[in-house]
Order: C-alpha cells, then structure tokens, then sequence
C-alpha cells in the first residue's frame, strides 16, 4: 500500500504498524502537507481519503488526526483477506542441474493482528524445512566444484536476513555476558599502584609520520580487523553453554577495547594508553551488524573465502566514518582466518591439498585490495593456533568435548570416519595453510612501499593450550600481539606468556613498528 506527499518524499505504509512512518517522523518531516491514501489496484475503495498532518508530533496530535486506534487501522481492518493461499515454489539449483524443490503453502492471517506472529510462525518453518533439505540434498551440487568455492541459494538476501533474526534472537535469549568482570572467564585486574610497563612519551611522534617503516604504536590512529568466531569473541566470557552464542567482541584480543588494559589487556587497550584517540575497536556485547561492533568485520564460521569480502566491506566502513581522516590517520588491521577450513570443510572438498593454494589466491586478493583503496595501513597476519592442540586435548569438560564433535567434525566424531591417518592428514594441510601466509606476507609485491606494509606475526604457532589450578585463563593472545609488533622478524615469539611477563615496550633505539623494510632481516 502506496502512500504519496511531499517533503519527506514517499512513504510505504506497513499494514502491521499503527502509523506510518518516514524517517522518524509522521509521514512528512517538516511543514504542513496533504496525503492521499490509495486502495491496492484491484479494490476500489469506498471513498478517497485525505489526512491533514499538522506540525505537532505529540500523542494528543496523532490521536487527533488518526483516532484512538487509528482511520488506517479501521480501513484496513474492513478489508477481506485473500481467499486463496499462495503457493510458492523454492528451486535449489540454477537450472542446469536435477536438485530438490519445494512448494509452500502461505495463507494470510485472517485478522490483521496476527500478521506479525504468522510472519514468525512462516519463518521458522520454513529454515527449518530448508535445513532438512539441505543435509538431504548435500553433495547434489557442482561435484568439480569445492564446497569452499560454491554459493548456494543460501547466500541470497532472504535467507541473510533470516539467519539475522535467528542470531538476534539468541543474543537476547543469552543477554549481556562480557560486562561481568569477574569470575574464571576474564583476567584478575592489574591493580592501579602498578604503573603501565613502558614509557608512553617514546609511543608516539611529534608529528604524523609519512612512512609505515617509522610508525610507533600512538601513531596508529584507526584499528580493525577480520577473522572468524576467534577475532569475534565468541563466548569469551562464557559461564554457561546459552552464553556460547554471545558475541562479547569488547573482549577479542585484537580489536576488543572494552574498559582498560588493566581489566582486558587486547591490543587497542594497550594502545589507547599511546593515543587516547584510538577508534574502531569494539564495545561490550555486540553482532556484526551492532553499533558497539565498529570494525571489527570478523563473523563466526567464516572461511578463507569470505576475507576478500571483508575487506571490501571494511574498507567501505572506515570510508565512511566521520571521525576517520581517510588520507591522513594510519590504520592497523589483524587478519586471522583457518580454523574453520581446517576444522569443518576440509574433510569435504574434492581435493583438501588444494586448500593452501586456494588460501593463497585469497589472501593475495585481500592484501591486494587493501594496499590499492586504503591509505595509509600496517597489516597482520596471524595463523590460527594448532587445532591438533586443541582437539587432543584431555580431561576435556563434557561441554566442550560436545561442541568440538560439531565444530571440528572433520577431526572428531562419527560423521566422516575419522581416523588417525586422516587427522594427520589435516595436520600437513593446516602446516601448508600456515606456510603459505608466512610467504605471502613476505613476498616483494608488498615491500618497498611507504604507506602500506604486511608483517606476519607468529605468536600463536607454538601455543600451549591449558587452565591454571584455579580455572584462570593463563594465555594472553593480546599481550603476544603486541610483542610481535616490537620484535624484528626472524626474531618473534612464536608462543604466548603470562601477563606482563616479558611485556615489550618501545625504546630510543628501536620506538618503530617493525616491518620487513625497517629492519636487518632480509629474507
């Protein structure tokens, strides 16, 4: 239904809303304009009606002009719904293979209140007829084709914005999680007599640099990142298994800047003490699509595929943003990506061993992309930890045991036949996935270049995975990050520490980030 005026342009009328809405406002944002409100085309309305908006916005204004319940609402009302349900037919191909369809049948609400809770009703049925379809129909797909490489009818628009609602709905069923700050989930505070490890008037230049190989850590001006469920926090303060789905990205260790570097040590936290400016770290509990997210482009489940997107979308982000000088502020971003290709789709592809080339071309792309339409920008380049050190844990909690079967089945459980010879088998593709980042990072076509520079940062190859007696954590990813920063390359730490224990800090003889162009390692 098609409502027509002036000022604000046109507005769509949702007949499950009482009034009418355009930008905010009534109908029309300024003066005093007339409407006209028309039947659908194949109705012929009992009379035309027209409504005149004053300038008020108070509820003694609207309920003058609508009514207590509103003319819209009662003309609506008089309306019979559709006789007929409408059918509607989903294909799950492309037309140029045999796949499964389905046919729906959707019946109007007989009464307009009902329009929201049927909508809900038809939603849920629907993913959850489209998700017995699916596992039925795996593998009916393009078979020369990886699973890593293919779109579905899954990617569409519809099926996003399902998956948008589900993910809200969980995260108001597991409310705000990564503001507790205390517990096993999250560090013991650094007490405020102990002072800040390094001498911050060494951190920043006296003014802004013009190249990447003599930037300090307050000279970062803009921070972001792209990975998956890692680089997203997900359940990072978690205290129950509902709490899992939460999304508590104020944490991650390498884009989260909730609170201070006393309360969560990530790296933003440790370089808002050199540059107070900081921005684009992420705040509390938040989803990809959230305010409190910034840029912090990481989604949970993503691939080595989905990077190149990321850094499109990021880029466009930051772009816009008010509080960034596009050409003057330099930005760091952190990618970390793999452990849901090592753990979930490898087991699936037509040839796994071509995981590392095909991670290759990505992330060439991506850093590619990065260096020809963002100015001014340091990248990291992290693995993801082992995910043999973490599968083979044990004395594994009952929980955690049961989520590693659906999130690493490619490793464990039933569902692929697994065995020692393929786990070692995924072993020497993750050592190639890893390898391949190392020589990308390092390859000629990004040296040499004064506003743009790619360092591989190795802390996470030679982590230990464990729980101190007490049940905290006694690995800290950002403080290793950080390290890496102020360590040349061939010298970098390739394992984590407890907090700020060996903490690097800027000095006069070395204040820069280091790059492979500042510093006396030449590979």
């Amino acid at each position: 239904m098609k409502v027509q005026g002036s000022g604000a342009g046109r507005a769509y009328i949702n007949p499950t809303k009482r009034y009418a809405k355009t930008r905010g406002s009534w109908l029309t944002s300024k003066g005093t304009s007339s409407t006209t409100v028309q039947s659908p085309a194949n109705e012929t309305p009992k009379r035309k009606r027209e409504y005149r908006l004053g300038k008020r916005r108070g509820s003694r204004s609207k309920r003058r002009h609508y009514g207590r319940h509103g003319r819209l609402d009662r003309w609506l009302a008089d309306k019979e719904p559709p006789a007929n349900p409408v059918n509607l037919n989903l294909s799950l191909g492309s037309g140029c293979e045999q796949v499964p369809s389905i046919t729906m049948i959707l019946r109007w609400p007989r009464y307009r209140r009902n329009v929201t809770g049927a909508t809900f009703v038809t939603l849920g049925t629907l993913s959850l007829t489209i998700i017995v379809v699916v596992v039925g129909a795996q593998g009916i797909g393009n078979r020369n084709v990886d699973i890593t490489d293919q779109k579905t009818f899954l990617d569409v628009g519809g099926m996003r914005a399902m998956f948008k609602f589900m993910r809200t709905l969980m995260y108001t069923i597991a409310g705000p999680t990564g503001v507790r700050t205390s517990g096993s989930f999250l560090q013991d505070p650094i007490p405020p007599e102990v002072p800040f490890p390094c001498d911050v008037s060494l951190g920043r230049s006296a003014k802004v640099p013009s190249s990447v190989h003599k930037l300090r850590p307050g000279d970062i001006r803009v921070i972001a990142a792209m990975g998956d469920s890692l680089t997203a926090a997900s359940g990072a303060s978690a205290t129950q298994f509902t709490d899992l789905y939460q999304e508590n990205r104020g944490l991650a260790w390498s884009i989260g800047g909730q609170w201070d570097w006393r309360n969560v040590t990530t790296l933003p936290n440790i370089l808002k003490v050199f540059n107070p400016q900081l921005v684009g770290y992420s705040y509390g509990d938040s989803m990809p699509f959230h305010w409190e997210t910034q840029f912090n482009m990481a989604e949970i489940g993503a691939v080595s595929y989905d990077i190149p997107h990321m850094a499109r979308a990021m880029v466009e982000r930051i772009r816009r943003d008010r509080r960034v000088d596009w050409k003057r502020d330099w930005k760091m971003v952190t990618i970390a990506i793999g452990g849901n290709d090592i753990c979930t789709f490898v087991c699936m592809m037509q040839q796994p061993e071509q995981l590392p080339y095909k991670h290759r071309l990505r992330l060439q792309k991506t850093l590619r992309y990065l260096r020809d339409n963002m100015p001014r920008t340091f990248v990291n380049v992290v693995s993801v930890p082992s995910v043999k050190k973490v599968i083979t844990l044990e004395d594994k909690p009952f929980v955690c045991q049961s989520l590693h079967h659906g999130e690493c089945s490619c490793w464990i459980g039933k569902l692929y036949n697994q065995s020692d010879a393929s786990r070692k088998r995924w072993a020497r593709i993750q050592e190639q996935f890893i390898s391949v980042e190392r020589e990308v990072a390092e390859s000629a076509e990004f040296r040499g270049l004064d506003e743009f520079a790619v360092v591989y940062q190795p802390w996470s190859l030679n982590v230990t995975v464990g729980l101190q007696k007490e049940g905290r954590k006694d690995f800290y990813a950002g403080t290793a990050l950080w390290n890496n920063l102020l360590e040349p390359p061939g010298k970098k730490s390739a394992s984590w520490r407890p907090l700020m224990k060996n903490f690097k800090c800027p000095t006069k003889e070395s204040p820069y980030l280091f790059t492979y162009d500042n510093s006396a390692v030449r590979s």
